[in-house]
């Protein structure tokens, strides 16, 4: 499975698309770069709460998207390749990285989490739900935006009895995404069972939405 990086260039405009593959992701997440950006970011965010200014290298930590696998046409535009099946649920506004592990740590008792890890932030905690239909296939790139929305209202239930912070609600996107991190001990699971969802539900989804 592969994970798609996007950054945008502030000076140029210009947008940095790359893949990498999960493993060498998570392996990522694990050491802060020569650069520091994420401990910077963590140590400033206090003094920018409640003021419209934000940290001036935050371009330089690429956007991460675990839904879908991205890759440029012959035109140079952005084109999506593949659905990779992952819903990422958000906790947010954590005192701390004590409450971020606690959270990882219930998220991890479930078999269908593929990765759970602390955000930019240091304050809060991204997860990554697997789901696949009955026969462990994916939905075509076609199908995937209905099939996304299902899996997404499902994580929610299924995850949120589990943890005593708030999952912060969004509507469901493919291109649900968040900033670089650096997490030492990230809770990653490649073999994670996926929550199936019968193509029927999804399929009575879309006629209840469109009635």
């Amino acid at each position: 499975m592969k994970i798609t990086l996007i950054r945008a260039e502030k000076e140029s405009g210009k947008e940095a698309l790359s893949t990498l593959e999960a493993d060498a992701l998570i392996k990522k997440l694990k050491t802060e770069t020569k650069a520091g950006h994420v401990s910077t970011l963590r140590a400033i965010l206090p003094q920018l709460e409640g003021t419209c200014a934000q940290y001036e290298h935050i371009d330089k930590l690429p956007r991460i998207y675990p839904a879908v696998e991205y890759s440029r046409t012959q035109e140079g535009e952005r084109r999506m390749k593949n659905y990779n099946g992952l819903v990422q649920l958000e906790v947010n506004r954590l005192s701390g990285i004590a409450e971020a592990e606690y959270v990882k740590q219930q998220a991890a008792l479930l078999p269908q989490t593929f990765a759970a890890f602390c955000g930019s932030s240091g304050r809060s905690v991204k997860i990554w739900v697997r789901f696949a239909r009955p026969d462990g296939t994916l939905p075509t790139i076609q199908e995937a935006l209905l099939f996304h929305a299902h899996a997404y209202r499902l994580a929610v239930t299924c995850y949120q009895p589990m943890l005593p912070f708030g999952i912060t609600l969004k509507e469901p996107d493919l291109m649900q995404s968040c900033r670089m991190t650096v997490d030492e001990q990230p809770y990653y699971n490649p073999s994670s069972a996926p929550f199936c969802i019968e193509p029927v539900s999804y399929t009575h989804l879309r006629a209840h939405e469109t009635g």
